[in-house]
């Protein structure tokens, strides 16, 4: 019997065939891969601003802790860093506390606030700063020392601590944004981190409220992945929100 192997037009047709298939499994395998690494991004960003707002959460809760009240009066005269304000204020700290919303500090994107954050280590109380430069939310934390200034005493111990950041971002990354998520920004405006209430019921604070009426810290992260969808090309973004009660009196 004669043997008869392919044809070179049969071998062709294999070879385009398995061409073809293979392109195919590998486009797959890149789209699913480029998802994959954006839905790590976002996860990334996600996890980076929720454990940033739970401490914010924690620190504006004890904020003003240990209160001045629960001092004797001997004691906090002869140590001023022993007991705490619920924020450190500019101008004037801690003389006149100024009227809300006409502080230099805090603001809608840079808060100090005072706790001792470890008791038992006898070292008094800190300043707590959340500043957002640019589209980065820094974090620093310093001794509070008689006399100083909580605002230049804080600059030098900042450090990131949350990135790509996007509640003041450039108006161009704005629109971007909202190519995707039309409800973000209303009117084109930026979204400020820290609203503060004041009162109870607590409502927004205005002029006539002082910075120690402050009860609650409503606090907004807009946090988007550092690239954009490669498939949208659209920005992909979490908005996180809490609302902190201070605990601790006045």
């Amino acid at each position: 019997m004669r043997e008869r192997g392919f044809s070179l037009i049969e071998m062709l047709v294999v070879v385009a065939v398995f061409t073809v298939i293979t392109g195919a499994a590998f486009l797959m395998l890149n789209v699913s891969q480029q998802r994959y690494k954006m839905e790590s991004e976002l996860l990334d960003s996600f996890q980076s601003a929720r454990i940033g707002l739970d401490q914010m959460m924690r620190d504006i809760h004890t904020s003003g802790y240990p209160p001045l009240q629960s001092l004797p009066a001997a004691v906090a005269a002869a140590n001023p860093t022993m007991g705490a304000f619920p924020f450190a204020w500019e101008p004037s700290y801690p003389n006149t506390p100024c009227a809300v919303p006409n502080c230099t500090l805090p603001d809608g994107y840079d808060m100090i606030v005072e706790s001792d954050l470890d008791p038992e280590n006898g070292n008094g109380v800190e300043w707590i700063r959340y500043r957002l430069n640019g589209t980065t939310l820094e974090r620093g934390v310093v001794t509070k020392t008689a006399g100083a200034d909580p605002d230049a005493a804080t600059q030098a111990v900042l450090f990131p601590y949350v990135e790509n950041v996007m509640n003041d971002a450039s108006d161009d990354r704005k629109k971007l944004i909202q190519a995707s998520h039309p409800a973000m920004f209303p009117g084109g405006a930026s979204v400020p981190i820290f609203a503060y209430l004041c009162g109870t019921p607590p409502v927004p604070c205005t002029a006539a409220d002082t910075i120690l009426d402050v009860r609650e810290v409503s606090v907004t992260l807009i946090v988007a992945a550092p690239n954009l969808d490669p498939r949208t090309r659209q920005v992909r973004v979490v908005a996180l929100t809490g609302l902190a009660r201070r605990i601790n009196p006045s």
